[in-house]
């Protein structure tokens, strides 16, 4: 069971990195315009790494959260109820965290929002 979960995670994690490698545009903000609850997440990401954690937090204060429940969740791989419930609460954070963001942040840096996006291009061929 455990060696399953392991497999499944090396293989995220292996995606994670290919994105990385050949760039990755966020499908949600793409066809909408609108930033999703992940977007700007690996960037984020990608600050934490290079040690800075103040922009880290300015692109995504939940990048730190996420790791951890994803290593409490590596340690307690075998109590499936117990990790219901951590991602049940990291989701209910999540989503609770983009609303906060889009009343208080959008439309500014770091949530821009796409004019090129697929339904804004559909917009303004319809109603020019």
């Amino acid at each position: 069971m455990a060696n399953k979960f392991l497999k499944r995670t090396g293989m995220a994690l292996l995606a994670l990195c290919l994105l990385f490698v050949f760039g990755y545009h966020c499908p949600i903000q793409t066809v909408t315009g609108i930033p999703c609850p992940g977007c700007n997440f690996t960037t984020a990401l990608v600050f934490l790494a290079r040690g800075n954690v103040k922009a880290s937090l300015f692109y995504h204060a939940m990048v730190i959260p996420t790791l951890l429940v994803a290593v409490v969740s590596i340690a307690l791989a075998r109590q499936k109820n117990v990790l219901t419930w951590l991602w049940a609460g990291w989701a209910a954070a999540m989503l609770l965290y983009y609303i906060v963001r889009m009343v208080v942040v959008f439309p500014q840096i770091p949530l821009g929002f796409d004019e090129n996006a697929l339904l804004m291009r559909v917009f303004h061929l319809l109603w020019p």
